[in-house]
């Protein structure tokens, strides 16, 4: 008998926390992915703009050296415990 009710008490918590769960995650994981797809089609009208309006040229030299510099204090960071 206690052990039914420990299972139906499990039930009833867990359906509470599945139902709070898609009324809120699911607007907020559609706000977040609509959050990215702004920030993705800015970036690349922002890769037009710079390379093709303004005429940039793509330095090799420079990407390189930038995701260095990203690992190198990506590095730092995880080894100082920040990240």
């Amino acid at each position: 008998m206690l052990e039914e009710l420990g299972w139906l008490i499990a039930f009833i918590l867990t359906f509470v926390i599945v139902h709070y769960q898609f009324r809120y995650c699911i607007p907020i994981t559609l706000w977040t992915l609509k959050f990215v797809e702004v920030c993705v089609i800015i970036l690349i009208a922002k890769f037009y703009v710079v390379f093709r309006v303004y005429g940039e040229q793509v330095d090799i030299s420079m990407l390189k050296g930038f995701f260095q510099h990203f690992i190198n204090i990506t590095k730092e960071g995880m080894m100082k415990g920040e990240l």
